[in-house]
């Protein structure tokens, strides 16, 4: 089985494994998939305009029915043309997208991290996420459940970041290089790297 990755960041800023939530697919991918369905119009593909049964003004259901299943904006795209997945991404500067949702949506990102005195404002987020409508469908409370063991008995930790899937070769543990002489990865250290960035230095406040 897959895993969402959280990774801590101790004092010298040197990045570790800190646990594991079960089951990755129920982290970003489902997240993206619930951001689009609750903020951005249904998703016509290319490919299903271009099939005999297709006709302007077909609902949402009918596609499906036709299709055999939901189009989404995070499947594979055929052809070229741009990611229509950015349509979700987009989503977390846009300040009139309630806060908890751009803070979680922030966490699939990669090269977001999190400081430790902020880690209280995203288990608050991911708690919050699921909602009544989507009730059991995401590991964030899994993660939650890490992060809240990290803020409160771990003081040596100053920041977390995350790696959606533990199927890539890369994450917060190797990106600092490799060992020559020892031939191991070395670690990331969010003290002196230049890879992340703060997720609440970029989170946009609606105005008031």
């Amino acid at each position: 089985m897959s895993y969402t990755e959280i990774f801590a960041f101790n004092k010298e800023g040197n990045a570790y494994m800190a646990g594991m939530a079960r089951n990755a697919w129920r982290g970003a991918m489902t997240i993206w998939n619930i951001m689009e369905e609750r903020h951005l119009p249904p998703y016509i593909p290319e490919y299903v305009k271009l099939c005999n049964w297709y006709h302007p003004g077909m609902t949402a259901e009918e596609i499906e029915a036709k299709n055999g299943f939901k189009p989404r904006r995070t499947a594979p795209t055929l052809g070229k043309g741009d990611n229509p997945a950015r349509e979700i991404w987009a989503l977390a500067d846009n300040p009139e997208i309630p806060r908890h949702e751009r803070i979680v949506l922030f966490t699939t990102f990669d090269d977001c991290l999190v400081k430790k005195e902020d880690i209280p404002r995203v288990v608050e987020a991911l708690r919050a996420f699921e909602g009544d409508d989507h009730k059991g469908e995401t590991n964030l409370g899994e993660q939650a459940d890490i992060l809240q063991a990290i803020y409160d008995d771990h003081p040596e930790i100053i920041a977390v970041g995350w790696n959606q899937t533990s199927v890539t070769c890369e994450n917060w543990g190797t990106f600092g290089g490799c060992d020559e002489e020892s031939g191991e990865p070395i670690p990331y250290n969010c003290l002196t790297g230049d890879k992340h960035y703060w997720l609440f230095d970029e989170l946009k406040e609606a105005q008031t």
